[in-house]
């Protein structure tokens, strides 16, 4: 299989439009199962799970993928940059949310649905960045 036809590709150049909304400072990159030391990187990791949900008697299946969204952003004890932090998290579970009732979903071959399985948390920090979490399902479904 091409890399560019795999599920976490197409899912990638989805979350690429969405934090495109969400910040100003384009220069930043997504990963996979990478989350670099410099702050406004981001890696899409995928974690393993039982991924079929049902299968049904007519040969259909139903798959789930869960992953990962990892980014690291600037820390302090500015509580404004923090509140921003946070702010920035909420933001794109409100974009992925009211993408997903609207149908802007991946452009994954079988998908029913997209949604944030918890809100953006802050795993660990240092002096200067903070590294945040927020885990993404994906729904498709197989034939």
């Amino acid at each position: 299989m091409n890399y560019n036809d795999a599920r976490i590709t197409k899912l990638r150049t989805y979350l690429f439009s969405i934090i495109d909304t969400l910040t100003t400072d384009k220069n930043y990159q997504i990963n996979a199962d990478m989350l670099d030391n410099d702050i406004n990187n981001y890696s899409l990791d995928k974690i393993p799970t039982e991924n079929q949900v049902e299968k049904w008697i007519n040969g259909v299946e139903i798959h789930r993928d869960i992953f990962s969204f990892r980014s690291r952003k600037a820390y302090s004890q500015d509580t404004i940059n923090n509140l921003s932090n946070i702010g920035f998290f909420e933001s794109f579970e409100s974009i992925i949310k009211s993408n997903n009732k609207k149908g802007v979903l991946p452009d994954i071959k079988g998908i029913e649905s997209i949604e944030c399985l918890n809100c953006g948390t802050m795993l660990s920090a240092d002096a200067n960045t903070a590294e945040f979490d927020i885990q993404i399902q994906i729904i498709y479904r197989e034939e």
